[in-house]
């Protein structure tokens, strides 16, 4: 089961999901699962805000619904197919999804979280915006104008926003999410990799997430990519995935 990162686009179109990753369970079925409101007729856009998102996806995008639509069709496919593992690997987001949906189902095997950051939503978001944001005064007056956001959101009832093509129940939930509990909620071998220069999550968060699951947890492995950014490109723009895709390709059949 491949689950996609956080923009508004189909997983139809995206040809690092559908052509790239499959490699890393060589014969096995392959799953993807669109978001709520997006379908394939939804053209694929780099940038991640665009005008043409659903408006359904923007009101019921978050990741408990996400879960649920996941866990709806494992149920669906494993009543008919019996089979003989279920792998999970997500991305971004999709890796936060991956270790909910690893923590709540009771069919999945093994579990890959990819840059999916440290404990909590908020620092992973400072940290990005302190690596897009040059001067340090001007960080700080946006550091407080978010902070001041999330207080917003976290204190307030619903209400229709549009925050970096997000609505208020996936900025709710993202904010409220403890990472860490919900990993040491996951009893199934659990990899998670993290580039070492990525710009979108914190590097050393991550790490010292792993470092603390892994004091009480025997299920966790930890795997960094030292050059690499959130989409595992070198400084020049050299793509490692397919290295990447190797090293999970030997972790899952290390831990069948």
């Amino acid at each position: 089961m491949l689950i996609q990162g956080s923009d508004c686009n189909s997983v139809y179109h995206n040809t690092l999901i559908n052509d790239t990753f499959p490699a890393v369970l060589p014969g096995a079925d392959v799953l993807t699962v669109e978001k709520y409101g997006i379908d394939a007729n939804l053209a694929w856009v780099e940038k991640s805000e665009r005008e043409d998102c659903p408006a359904s996806y923007i009101q019921n995008d978050s990741p408990s619904q996400r879960v649920e639509d996941y866990q709806q069709v494992l149920d669906h496919l494993t009543a008919q197919t019996a089979y003989d593992r279920v792998v999970l690997l997500g991305g971004s987001e999709g890796a936060v999804v991956a270790n909910l949906l690893a923590s709540e189902s009771d069919v999945v095997s093994q579990s890959v979280a990819l840059n999916g950051g440290g404990r909590w939503f908020v620092e992973d978001v400072l940290h990005s915006m302190k690596a897009s944001i040059p001067s340090e005064a001007a960080y700080q007056e946006s550091a407080e104008g978010f902070m001041g956001f999330t207080r917003h959101v976290a204190t307030s009832e619903p209400f229709e926003m549009n925050v970096s093509g997000h609505g208020y129940q996936w900025w709710r939930e993202m904010l409220k999410l403890d990472q860490t509990a919900v990993i040491a909620a996951v009893d199934v071998p659990v990899m998670l990799v993290q580039s070492e220069q990525d710009l979108s999550v914190s590097p050393q968060l991550a790490q010292e997430q792993a470092r603390e699951l892994m004091k009480a947890k025997s299920n966790i492995t930890y795997q960094s990519y030292a050059g690499l950014d959130h989409a595992f490109k070198q400084a020049d723009g050299t793509s490692e995935v397919d290295q990447v895709v190797r090293d999970i390709e030997q972790w899952l059949a290390k831990h069948h």
